[in-house]
């Protein structure tokens, strides 16, 4: 089974492709603000370099955000074309959970992503199940958030493809109808309830 990664929620654009849970090809680009100029010719690439074809895919992976977004849009449009398109599976995972599911830690997780005004965090237990809400919380606040559970900050923002695929395998599809991108501005929503 051939399942195609894609991650441009942020600044790094990651390609990846799997036969079952091995990474073929991983394929990054730094970019400011050229995702969509970038995200598909390394999506051509890395199928060209491994001798396949768009019809040769079985599943998307994308990670829906939070982040850019600009860049969310662009890598879940992208991929639910793609799932659309070829009738295959699509599955979806947070830039949050992607962390703490290629975290090596046994215990709890925190795992922030940071903006020009605060951060988004998920916290996690060690079975990567989201303890808290996704919540965006200004500097100051963050601190305040944080008090007690310093020990589980998470502070590598290295992608583990088989750590994902493995943790994705068993959850359900997704119609790509119903895939969608994860805003700040959604965020911030959830804080209001």
């Amino acid at each position: 089974m051939y399942s195609l990664f894609i991650s441009t929620y942020d600044k790094l654009i990651t390609i990846g492709l799997l036969k079952d849970n091995n990474i073929l090809e991983k394929l990054e680009n730094d970019s400011n603000q050229n995702h969509s100029v970038l995200v598909m010719p390394m999506i051509d690439s890395i199928l060209k370099n491994n001798n396949l074809i768009p019809k040769d895919l079985n599943q998307i992976i994308v990670v829906n955000g939070p982040g850019s977004f600009t860049g969310v849009r662009i890598g879940v449009t992208i991929a639910k074309t793609l799932a659309y398109t070829l009738k295959i599976d699509i599955k979806t995972i947070t830039s949050l959970e992607l962390y703490a599911v290629s975290n090596e830690s046994e215990n709890n997780k925190l795992v922030s992503i940071s903006d020009h005004k605060g951060k988004y965090v998920g916290y996690f237990n060690k079975n990567n199940e989201l303890i808290d809400d996704l919540v965006y919380l200004n500097n100051s606040d963050y601190e305040k958030y944080i008090e007690g559970k310093k020990d589980y900050i998470i502070e590598s923002k290295n992608i583990n493809l088989e750590k994902v695929y493995n943790y994705l395998k068993n959850k359900k599809s997704i119609n790509p109808h119903m895939v969608n991108p994860i805003y700040i501005k959604s965020i911030e929503a959830l804080n209001d309830k």
